[in-house]
């Protein structure tokens, strides 16, 4: 959703109004599962997906159509039998997807996007409330922010009454039926944090890759000729400490981060290793051979580290691709950071 939300603020700036496309329920063999999202402008452009092919060729149309009529839609995609025949689909299931309008000359859009990005960053989840139904009126916007303290952002688009039972919802059974509308919850936050450890070559390569899919990114390194913008012009935040282990002093490091250790050397691969090993991080990486790994092991089971706490270190790092090249390691390495981010959100 960050790169959604990006995106909608781009757009809203620029006075450009779009759509937005939610799937509100999904079920068989349908591309993407409930929550994903899409942005279409009238030109058919889009950010993110819904999962391509026939039914995003579907929802762009309908789109299209929305933004040319300054209307939000709801619209069922049945992607089997004689459904499937009317829309080219082959791949079975049913997908519900709100298409709503966002009108940049609505003051409320901007500020509702805005609280949304800032969701994606903030580690706390929030989440997106939907209320529409399939053939009951909609409002001029069908969605707001419910915040971690359950108040409302973007709500003005509702009445009254429909925002008070839109918390008691919330608050309670977490989704339901307003009236007509049926209302969802869909949660967004921060997509997890990705701390490089180390500015060389990988590094690099991997900050550009990691953005891409929707990490935040700290790039940490002790050379300033190494870490600043000019080498990480996607990074979230760059830190130049004293030590390369001195964020651990300051920084809180949780189930959504995750460290990876691509230092320039062995002694700083082990020292960031003994206090990333005393976080709660989500991930922890090393660059190695599983010679230097076993090296850097038996000098931290030295200092009391076991092999339970090694066991929570994924290295040699990345997924077995056969990479050699820096971009190549990149890959591997993301590729092994969103498998364990799609296994905590399946968990």
């Amino acid at each position: 959703m960050r790169k959604i939300s990006e995106a909608a603020l781009a757009h809203l700036r620029a006075g450009q109004s779009f759509a937005m496309a939610i799937v509100l329920e999904s079920s068989g063999s349908t591309p993407r599962d409930a929550g994903a999202a899409m942005l279409i402008c009238a030109d058919g452009t889009t950010t993110g997906t819904i999962g391509g092919g026939v039914l995003e060729a579907n929802i762009i149309r309908n789109a299209k159509k929305a933004i040319a009529e300054k209307r939000a839609m709801v619209c069922e995609y049945v992607l089997e039998n004689s459904g499937a025949a009317a829309i080219g689909a082959i791949c079975g299931g049913r997908a519900k997807t709100l298409i709503d309008f966002i009108d940049a000359s609505d003051p409320s859009s901007l500020s509702y996007f805005e609280a949304l990005f800032k969701s994606t960053i903030g580690g706390k989840v929030s989440d997106i409330a939907v209320v529409a139904a399939e053939g009951a009126p909609l409002f001029p916007r069908n969605q707001c922010l419910i915040q971690p303290d359950s108040t409302p952002v973007g709500g003005e688009v509702f009445d009254s009454e429909t925002v008070s039972n839109l918390l008691e919802y919330y608050n309670g059974a977490g989704a339901g039926k307003i009236g007509e509308k049926d209302v969802y919850f869909f949660p967004v936050g921060t997509a997890g944090t990705v701390y490089i450890f180390g500015a060389g070559h990988v590094g690099e390569k991997l900050a550009r890759i990691v953005h891409t899919v929707a990490f935040a990114t700290v790039v940490i390194d002790d050379r300033a000729e190494f870490a600043n913008r000019a080498h990480f012009p996607d990074a979230d935040e760059i830190l130049v400490p004293a030590k390369m282990d001195a964020p651990f002093d300051t920084l809180s490091f949780g189930p959504d981060s995750y460290i990876v250790i691509v230092t320039r050397g062995h002694a700083f691969d082990e020292q960031v290793l003994a206090r990333a090993l005393q976080t709660d991080a989500g991930y922890i990486g090393m660059i190695s051979s599983r010679k230097k790994r076993d090296r850097i092991y038996e000098k931290l089971l030295e200092k009391g580290f076991t092999q339970e706490d090694f066991a929570r270190v994924h290295s040699p790092i990345g997924l077995e691709i056969g990479a050699e090249s820096p971009e190549e390691i990149a890959v591997s390495i993301t590729a092994e950071l969103i498998a364990v981010r799609a296994a905590k959100k399946k968990a």
